[in-house]
């Protein structure tokens, strides 16, 4: 049995060895060969010659399409663009609602709209509000200065040219009281439209002019006799006035119809209407009386009205939500306060442009142009901005202590619309594709969509102007070549 078994191994040690001389003849045979193959034959470890070598790139016989292939990044039309987004038609009402409204109680209006019967709700910002009702009346001639108590409802104010009368409009009882500024006394009370507002002297201080938010009415005051002498019907909601330097015309803000009335203070009529901005609030006239400003609240800019045409003539955009106006005393700047931005806009009268903004206090209302300095009245900040008109800076702010009155020039009050809720909503169908890649071993993707546009997006999404049926043309791309395929693609709107 023992040597069966030995015979059986040594059996199977000769067939091993067998196979490892025939593979070794074999290896032997094979270097042979890639010795005769040339200088060209790359050697491996193993001996074993590689076969890319021996195959031709395809590299230098296939033409790379990217020089051919026009980049689509400008010609695509995004999605984006081809929507109307809703928001932006929405008014906000959160950016309409200042602090102000929240930290005080205002006199309130009610205003409808006469195209919408709307109630609109209005609140005035008298010009007084922080000032501990009292104004601070300054005598060019004289060169002094007094201080008057105007009382808890005034609306509007306005000095005579000599400093010695002071008229102030009480908006809760529909009267003017005139005051002497000297002794502080009430001499006289005028009856007067429903919910006085805006006021203003004559430059000879001979006639006021007083503006009625609800009656929808100016009427004029003798003030030798302190009667009512007419009542001149304007536009919807006035509220801001001026009077020309020469005394012939008077100009109104008209909040709700968006319009400025220009009256003939020798007949006492209405000569003009002038459309403007939305929601006009303050107005004034430069020292030769050729040019008027009006600043247009929701609209954000200055409306600039040529009085010989009584033309708009140019519009200035300036801060957010502007109100109070002034000219300087020479007539080449304008100053706008800005009680949203709560900044100063000044404008340059030659070319009608800002040249300069200016950080004053929170909610700068009043604001008024005195020798060559500018004061400001922040309601909310309780102070007052003093600018250097020279410098354009801010060389002071003070306390509050009373509002500043130059003779002859209403210290009107501000409207403030509050804001209401406005529904609205766009739609617009959107022919989009979202088209798939498929292709194998595709390294860059040529897209023609077959209306002109283009991409080399792998999946793109594509926006169709029109429905209908566009060739479609992919061409798949990699260094070995290219690849392309064609097919038409139904758009339409799915009705």
């Amino acid at each position: 049995m023992g040597k069966q078994t030995s015979g059986i191994t040594q059996k199977i040690l000769c067939v091993f060895t067998l196979i490892f001389v025939i593979s070794a003849i074999t290896v032997a045979v094979s270097a042979v060969k890639g010795e005769t193959q040339g200088e060209n034959a790359t050697k491996q470890e193993d001996n074993v010659t590689e076969p890319e070598n021996n195959v031709t790139e395809p590299e230098n016989n296939v033409t790379e399409p990217e020089n051919n292939v026009t980049e689509p990044e400008n010609n695509v039309t995004e999605p984006e663009n081809n929507v109307t987004e809703p928001e932006n038609n929405v008014t906000e009402p959160e950016n309409n609602l200042t602090e102000l409204e929240k930290n005080l109680t205002l006199p309130e209006i009610n205003i409808t709209d006469p195209e919408t019967n709307e109630i609109i709700p209005v609140s005035l910002v008298p010009p007084t509000i922080g000032t501990n009702n009292e104004i601070s009346v300054f005598n060019e001639p004289t060169n002094t200065t007094s201080t008057v108590n105007v009382g808890p409802d005034a609306g509007g104010v306005a000095v005579s040219p000599d400093g010695t009368n002071v008229y102030v409009t009480n908006v809760n009882d529909n009267t003017v009281s005139v005051i002497d500024s000297v002794t502080n006394n009430i001499v006289a009370t005028v009856d007067v439209g429903e919910y006085p507002a805006g006021i203003a002297v004559n430059p000879d201080g001979t006639y006021v002019y007083v503006t009625n938010i609800i009656s929808n009415t100016v009427t004029i005051i003798n003030t030798i006799t302190n009667n009512v002498v007419a009542t001149v019907d304007v536009g919807e909601s006035p509220a801001g006035i001026a009077v020309s330097p020469d005394g012939t015309h008077v100009y109104v803000t008209n909040v709700v119809s968006n319009t400025v009335t220009i009256i003939n203070t020798i007949t006492n009529n209405v000569v003009a209407t002038v459309d403007v901005g939305e929601c006009p609030s303050g107005i004034a006239v430069n020292p030769d009386g050729t040019y008027v400003y009006v600043t247009n609240i929701i609209s954000n800019t200055v409306t600039i009205i040529n009085t010989i045409t009584n033309n708009v003539v140019a519009t200035v955009d300036v801060g957010e939500s502007p109100a109070g106006i002034a000219v300087s005393p020479d007539g080449t700047y304008v100053y706008v306060t800005n009680v949203v931005s709560n900044t100063v806009t000044i404008i340059n009268t030659v070319t009608n442009t800002v040249i300069a903004t200016v950080d004053v206090g929170k909610y700068p209302a009043r604001i008024e142009a005195v020798g060559t300095y500018v004061y400001v009245t922040n309601i909310i900040s309780n102070t007052v901005t003093i600018i250097n008109t020279i410098t354009n800076t801010v060389i002071a702010t003070v306390p509050a202590g009373s509002a500043p009155a130059p003779a002859g020039k209403c210290i009107c009050p501000l409207p403030i619309i509050k804001p209401r809720p406005v529904a609205n909503f766009s739609s617009n169908v959107i022919l989009s594709v979202q088209f798939k890649d498929l292709s194998k071993n595709a390294t860059k993707w040529y897209w023609d969509f077959g209306d002109g546009t283009y991409s080399t997006e792998r999946n793109p999404l594509h926006i169709y102007k029109k429905a209908g049926n566009y060739t479609v043309k992919l061409k798949a791309i990699n260094k070995y070549g290219t690849s392309s395929k064609t097919a038409i693609v139904r758009v339409c709107t799915g009705r």
